[in-house]
C-alpha cells in the first residue's frame, strides 16, 4: 500500500521538478544529457555484453567506490561497467578519475516507475550495486522483479537517518527484501539494517571500502614536490584543514589558527572547504584574523605563502601529505563530520570536533588507536594541536599507528566482489 502512496506522491510533485528541469536547461544552460539520464535515458549496454550497474550518490561515495570498481573489473573482466551518480560534482569526479575504469558514466534516474523502467530496459544489468544508503524504493524493487541481482555495498545507516527508517519499517521491509545482499561497514550497521527490516541472512559485515581507497590514494605522493608546488615555506609546520562546511566552524578554526601562531610563529595552514564555492568565505575568515591567504587557483606563488586556500577540486586527498596535523571539517557543527581516512593513510594525526556521527565507527577506531582527538571548543582545539606540534615523538608514533590502522582494515572491496560473484554466478 505504501508503495502506491509513495508513487502517487512522486507523480503529484513531478510538475515541480519538471519545471525545475526546464529552468536549469534553458536559463542556467545545464546539460541536457544529465536530465535525459534522469528520465531513464541512460547509455544502453552494448549488445552481447553483460552489465554491472554501480550507483554512488556524490563525491565521497564515488571515491569509496573506486577500489570496489577496480575489484569488480578484475572479477568481471568481460562485463560492461556503468556508474551513475546523483550530483553533478559526483559525476564530474567519476568522469575525471574513473574514465578508464568504467565503460559509462551517467546520472541516476528519478525514482518514478516510468524512468526506472526505461533505464532498466536500456541498461539490462545482471547486477545493481548501490553504495552506502541509497535506498531508492522503485529502483531496488523494480530491478529485483526483473531478475536483476541487487546489492548494497559499504552499507551504513547514520544516527540521523535511522529514526526515519525505523518509522517506516513496515515499508522498508518490503524494499530490503528486494536486496540480495547487504554488505555492511560494521556490526552496528548490520544490526541497524536488520532493525529496519532486512532479512538477517542477507546481511554481511565486510568493512569499509574507504580504507582500501585511502591506502591507494596515499601512495606515490611526493610531499616535498607538492610542498614546493603549493608555495609553502621550507621546513615550516603545516596544518591541513579538510572540508569545512559552515561559517561558525570556519570562524572557530581561523581563531584557533591565530592563537596557535602565538606559540608557533611560522605555522602554515592549507585549507580546503567542503565545497569550492566556500573558498571566499574561508579566505574572509582568515582575513578577519589578520592574514592574507593565497588562492590555489592563482598558481604557484613567487614567494612562499603561509596561508593557502584550496579553491580547486579534488586536491585535498594528496595535500594531506604535506601536513603535520589534520583538522576535520563538518565536525565542529552538527553536520556529521567528514572522511578522516585520507589523513590517517598519510600518517597524520587528526583532531576533529564533537559531531562525527556520519563517521562514528572510523572515528572511534582512530581514537582507540591513539591517532585522533576530539575538541569541543577553540581552547581544546588549540590544546590538542599544540601538543602534537610540540612533540615530534608523539607525531611519529601517531603516524606509525595511523598507517597500521588503515592497513589492518583493508579488504572490503574484495569481500564485496566475492559476494557479488557468488550471487550472480551461483
Amino acid at each position: 500500500m505504501f508503495s502506491v502512496v509513495y508513487n502517487l506522491f512522486l507523480l503529484l510533485t513531478s510538475p515541480l521538478w519538471l519545471i525545475y528541469l526546464l529552468w536549469r536547461i534553458v536559463v542556467r544552460g545545464k546539460s541536457r544529457e544529465g536530465w535525459s539520464h534522469r528520465l531513464g535515458g541512460l547509455p544502453p549496454s552494448p549488445q552481447g555484453r553483460r552489465t554491472i550497474w554501480v550507483h554512488a550518490v556524490s563525491v565521497g561515495e564515488v571515491i569509496a567506490a573506486l577500489p570496489l570498481l577496480q575489484a569488480l573489473r578484475e572479477g568481471f573482466p568481460e562485463h560492461h561497467l556503468l556508474l551513475t551518480t546523483l550530483t553533478p560534482t559526483g559525476n564530474a569526479t567519476a568522469r575525471q578519475h574513473l574514465g578508464k575504469l568504467v565503460d559509462a558514466v551517467g546520472y541516476l534516474p528519478v525514482d518514478l516507475p516510468f524512468a526506472v523502467g526505461r533505464a532498466l530496459q536500456r541498461v539490462h544489468p545482471d547486477a545493481l550495486i548501490v553504495m552506502e544508503t541509497e535506498l531508492w524504493p522503485n529502483l531496488l524493487m523494480m530491478a529485483y522483479r526483473r531478475g536483476v541481482r541487487t546489492f548494497i555495498a559499504n552499507g551504513r545507516l547514520s544516527d540521523r537517518s535511522l529514526p526515519a527508517y525505523r518509522r517506516f519499517r513496515w515499508f522498508f521491509t518490503q524494499v530490503l527484501r528486494c536486496v540480495d545482499a547487504i554488505c555492511a561497514q560494521s556490526e552496528e550497521d548490520a544490526k541497524r539494517f536488520c532493525a529496519i527490516g532486512a532479512p538477517p541472512d542477507r546481511v554481511h559485515v565486510v568493512g569499509n571500502t574507504k580504507f582500501d581507497q585511502a591506502a591507494v590514494g596515499a601512495q606515490d605522493i611526493d610531499a616535498d614536490s607538492l610542498r614546493k608546488e603549493l608555495g609553502l615555506p621550507q621546513d615550516a609546520p603545516v596544518l591541513v584543514i579538510g572540508s569545512s562546511r559552515a561559517p561558525e566552524e570556519e570562524k572557530l578554526i581561523a581563531t584557533a589558527y591565530r592563537l596557535l601562531r602565538e606559540h608557533f610563529p611560522n605555522l602554515c595552514i592549507v585549507w580546503a572547504p567542503r565545497h569550492v564555492e566556500r573558498a571566499e568565505a574561508v579566505g574572509d575568515a582568515l582575513k578577519k584574523e589578520g592574514f592574507q591567504p593565497w588562492l590555489r587557483t592563482q598558481g604557484t606563488p613567487d614567494t612562499p605563502q603561509e596561508q593557502i586556500v584550496l579553491d580547486t577540486f579534488g586536491e585535498l586527498g594528496k595535500v594531506y601529505a604535506v601536513g603535520d596535523v589534520a583538522i576535520i571539517g563538518g565536525s565542529f557543527v552538527p553536520l556529521g563530520g567528514q572522511n578522516l581516512l585520507q589523513p590517517l593513510a598519510h600518517g597524520k594525526p587528526v583532531v576533529h570536533g564533537p559531531y562525527m556521527h556520519n563517521f562514528r565507527d572510523v572515528a572511534a577506531l582512530a581514537r582507540q588507536a591513539g591517532v585522533a582527538w576530539t575538541a569541543s571548543s577553540v581552547e581544546e582545539l588549540v590544546q590538542h594541536v599544540s601538543r602534537l606540534l610540540g612533540d615530534e615523538r608523539l607525531r611519529a608514533e601517531a603516524a606509525r599507528r595511523a598507517k597500521m590502522l588503515v592497513m589492518e582494515q583493508q579488504g572490503a572491496s574484495q569481500r564485496i566482489t566475492e559476494i557479488v560473484k557468488a550471487t550472480v554466478e551461483g
